[in-house]
């Protein structure tokens, strides 16, 4: 795809398997840390697309971006490089689930996990191995990060963000429970006016910490007209250039 410019950084997605795409811009701008959280860890983190969104909305916070393609490291560290955020962002070449957090983050600081996985189960693959790697999961999906995830996450105010297919809700929702995990809140993602969800929002914390119930809310991306909502266009308006 090439450079992509947003408006207080581009992305340059050129070496990386998965390109930019409303998945990780609509993750980018739904995901929310707690206020005593210091460190965001960005899991696949791609082109370093959603760990620059979540530097840009949290001025306080660090950023560390893991992802075992070094192609796409080399992406995400440039475009890091490039961001006014340089000084906050690390990108870490390595597989996840054998990633230590150990001396890249004190045990009593809360941590804020962002995650757009691979999702994808159907048959059919990409004949690009990179782009099917970072589409189908195959070695790291949903299962993974949510399995990983909850060994990190120990702390009361620790909190897990990520995308996934409506579809998939039953077989999450299992992991989730098998992990002591529970949603906190949920947002179903409509692409127009009258069609079914096609995409969750899912923030999950460890479950002895939840008190209250999940709150579920519906975002649609554009009006029977085909335009952009509005609910849309305010979530996203720190971003895009085409935004006022």
């Amino acid at each position: 795809m090439g450079l992509f410019r947003f408006k207080r950084f581009s992305i340059d997605d050129s070496r990386c398997g998965m390109k930019i795409g409303t998945d990780g811009v609509l993750l980018g701008a739904w995901a929310r840390v707690a206020d005593s959280c210091r460190r965001v860890i960005d899991v696949g983190t791609g082109s370093g697309l959603i760990g620059l969104m979540m530097a840009q909305r949290y001025p306080a916070v660090e950023v560390t971006g893991v992802d075992i393609d070094a192609d796409a490291c080399r992406d995400a560290t440039d475009n890091a490089v490039r961001s006014p955020w340089a000084d906050r962002i690390t990108i870490i070449n390595t597989d996840v689930e054998e990633w230590s957090l150990a001396g890249s983050h004190s045990k009593n600081e809360v941590v804020s996990i962002v995650s757009n996985p691979p999702f994808y189960t159907e048959y059919l693959r990409s004949p690009d191995s990179t782009r099917a790697l970072a589409r189908h999961g195959e070695g790291f999906g949903v299962e993974a990060l949510i399995k990983w995830s909850a060994g990190v996450m120990v702390r009361d105010g620790d909190s897990l963000s990520f995308i996934a297919p409506a579809t998939r809700d039953d077989d999450i929702q299992y992991h989730l429970s098998l992990h002591r995990l529970s949603p906190v809140r949920i947002t179903d993602v409509v692409p127009k006016a009258g069609k079914a969800p096609i995409r969750r929002l899912y923030e999950v914390r460890p479950e002895k910490y939840v008190t209250a119930p999940c709150r579920v809310d519906v975002l649609c991306l554009r009006d029977s007209s085909g335009a952009f909502t509005d609910e849309y266009t305010l979530l996203t308006n720190e971003f895009y250039l085409d935004r006022q």
